[in-house]
């Protein structure tokens, strides 16, 4: 039996009906591999019976014993439900109250004798068992000391109805001939055990060592599956054929004289280590992460020179259509010296740039440029991979906030055109990637980091502010704005449960709050749900400073560029990650400028004062996402569900060990045996693992 041979919908088993089985399909549980897959969060251990006489407050007990005068109250004041009683063993009594659990009643009518699990309290009610787990035990009262697997609640199905479902699917099926992806050798080398004894173990273990083992085999399994795919791409790459980019000293030269910059020691060694790449005979595949304002688009516009410059087309896709505009403005600026076209394609429509000059252009036109090679350097959204259009000799393609782009992706980009040879790759992000994450799933991209900001940017001074004192921080923003400043106040982050109206409905209500408080001034707003030509209005208007305050949604995380941009106040600063608020505190100090982030809390609990703190005592972004992952965990830190990353995947991130240990066994077994010639059910695993790999 294999993995494939467990695919069977959950609606065929019985037990299951169809309202059941859509419960479970909200929860991506489809098949009986779903559910054997679907593990416990925690497991009770109820093998050590505690006697009445030594139970302690404060703690969780397992008492064995028969239930007595059983009562039901109905409080005064809340009209809740008290379901109250006696359990008494040989050693005294003790009163049991249950809250708004009103079956109990009869279940436990007619003083059975029974097990109970839970904490031991003192309160309002006297010393009690609160809402203890219960089970009737027979008439002589006989106990099997077992540990329990609970599961998390899916709707209203509990976690003992979840229990029963899986031990029949044991019962059912010949779990013992279930055969295992992982090959022996990796197992022994590993330390874990096979898949039929894992499942058996994570299920219904017999001790606290065996669940151990399980958890480690089923980190290690989704990690090794990762790593082996990361490790194919890697090999396959490097049998594809990419151009060499010549390396033009003089013409590097020029660009930056024109520019009166000089490169950072951290920026020379960025491009030394690029250029190596680029002159390759086959794709580079790098990442660069950077702070916000280290100088990442220089690197993009010096390489994308020496590309245009070797008789190749560059591409280069932004997140957002904002930010696109930004970057086609700064490169036909920096580029206007020179004779190379310069096109701007979001949605239908563009410009195309020549010697600082630009004219608008349909979609068609700017096609036509592509075309006929005028177009030198191409900058769009990410939906350029999208439109299918027949780029000519692209040798390279720079992403921005984008971690990969796989054989696959170019192979899409280019499908209408005859070149023979895949573009180099450059993905640049301001998000600085965990060590845990990068060895994880980033292995497959070569890394260079911008450890340095340039000379003259001051540290953004940050000041976690409780928002009873609102008005200071608004003092202190009237005093920015008479220097000729300008400021961003953030508003609360929305979550994925909270619609889109709400995001505009909360940004135009700070916005009319704002605008009371500064009525001298010139104020705007900006969220996600605008178009794009209003976005580029206000943005422009803030680069003229034109406005003065912008109230935003987050949308201004990503890339706006503003020297006057001197104060940022992020409200609910709570719900953000902190990761995401450095970067948004990015958005200011771009310049001389000595530059302001308060962070406004809309609950201040000491967790969240704890974490906020962090962003006052550090502007090191690598840290900064350390303490993030360390303090929310994989899950939050990524969204469990939007980073398309495998729950299973998330969970063993918090193991380095298990991390290191299959990234180092996959990359053995792959230079062995690329293809995996021999590992047909391994070779499987791995291939469903491609989606998250090249996406």
């Amino acid at each position: 039996m294999t993995l494939e041979d467990l695919e069977i919908p959950l609606i065929e088993f019985r037990g299951i009906g169809v309202r059941t089985a859509e419960k479970f399909r909200k929860y991506n549980l489809n098949t009986i591999k779903d559910l054997l897959y679907f593990f416990p969060y925690r497991y009770d251990d109820l093998r050590k019976v505690t006697k009445i006489k030594d139970a302690k407050i404060n703690e969780n007990c397992i008492i064995v014993g028969k239930i007595k005068n059983l009562k039901l109250f109905l409080t005064s004041k809340k009209g809740m439900i008290l379901i109250q009683g006696i359990i008494e063993d040989e050693t005294g009594a003790l009163k049991v109250i249950w809250y708004n659990q009103a079956y109990i009643a009869k279940l436990l009518s007619g003083e059975p004798n029974v097990m109970l699990y839970g904490k031991l309290i003192k309160n309002k009610f006297g010393v009690h068992l609160s809402n203890p787990d219960f089970k009737i035990l027979d008439k002589k009262g006989k106990f099997k000391p077992e540990i329990v697997p609970v599961y998390k609640e899916i709707s209203d199905i509990p976690s003992n109805f979840i229990r029963k479902i899986i031990q029949e699917i044991f019962n059912k099926f010949n779990i013992d001939k279930l055969q295992d992806p992982v090959p022996e050798l990796i197992k022994i080398k590993a330390e874990i055990p096979p898949l039929d004894k894992a499942l058996k173990n994570i299920h219904n273990p017999k001790d606290l060592q065996e669940i151990e083992k399980a958890q480690k085999r089923f980190f290690f399994e989704e990690i090794f599956y990762i790593q082996c795919k990361i490790n194919q791409e890697k090999i396959l790459l490097k049998t594809e054929k990419a151009p060499i980019i010549n390396y033009d000293k003089n013409l590097i030269k020029k660009f930056l004289q024109r520019l009166n910059i000089e490169l950072t020691p951290s920026q020379n060694e960025v491009l030394k280590e690029i250029i190596e790449s680029l002159q390759k005979p086959y794709p580079m595949n790098r990442l660069l992460q950077g702070e916000t304002g280290s100088g990442k688009t220089l690197i993009a516009e010096l390489i994308s020179l020496l590309t245009v410059n070797s008789g190749y087309m560059v591409i280069l896709m932004a997140p957002t259509e904002i930010l696109a505009n930004q970057h086609f403005r700064r490169f036909l600026e920096d580029f206007s010296y020179t004779n190379y076209g310069i096109g701007l394609l979001v949605k239908n429509s563009g410009y195309y740039g020549l010697h600082g000059f630009r004219s608008f252009k349909n979609k068609n036109q700017i096609i036509n440029l592509i075309h006929t090679k005028k177009i030198n350097i191409l900058i769009g959204t990410h939906a350029l991979i999208e439109l299918g259009l027949p780029y000519p000799n692209v040798g390279l393609v720079i992403i921005d906030e984008q971690q990969r782009f796989g054989v696959l992706q170019r192979k899409k980009l280019l499908e209408k055109s005859s070149q023979n040879y895949l573009p180099h790759f450059l993905s640049m992000t301001a998000t600085p990637i965990p060590r845990t994450l990068y060895l994880a799933f980033y292995g497959d991209l070569e890394l260079s980091v911008l450890k340095e900001k340039p000379p003259g940017r001051q540290e953004i001074k940050t000041f976690v502010v409780n928002k009873e004192n609102i008005n200071e921080v608004w003092n202190f923003i009237r005093r920015e704005l008479q220097k000729g400043h300008q400021a961003f106040i953030i508003c609360p982050r929305i979550e994925k449960k909270e619609s889109s109206n709400y995001e505009i409905r909360t940004v135009k209500e700070e916005y009319e709050k704002i605008k009371k408080i500064f009525p001298e001034y010139n104020i705007a707003m900006l969220h996600g749900k605008m178009k794009s030509i209003e976005k580029e209005t206000i943005m422009k208007k803030m680069l003229n400073n034109e406005i003065q305050i912008l109230v935003a949604s987050s949308v201004v995380e990503v890339g706006i560029d503003l020297p006057l941009a001197t104060v940022i106040v992020i409200e609910g600063a709570e719900r953000f990650g902190l990761s995401q608020l450095h970067q948004l505190r990015g958005r200011v100090g771009r310049s001389i400028h000595q530059s302001y982030c308060f962070l406004i809390p809309e609950v201040y609990t000491p967790l969240s004062y704890k974490r906020l703190k962090i962003l006052e005592e550090s502007q090191d972004a690598f840290y900064i996402a350390e303490k993030d992952l360390e303090l929310r965990g994989p899950g939050e830190l990524l969204g469990e569900k939007q980073s398309g990353i495998p729950d299973l995947a998330m969970k063993a991130l918090e193991n380095m060990e298990i991390v290191k240990l299959a990234q180092k066994l996959a990359e053995e077994l792959i230079s062995q045996n690329p293809k995996l010639e021999g590992y047909p059910l391994l070779r499987r695993e791995i291939e469903k693992r491609s989606s998250f790999i090249i996406s």
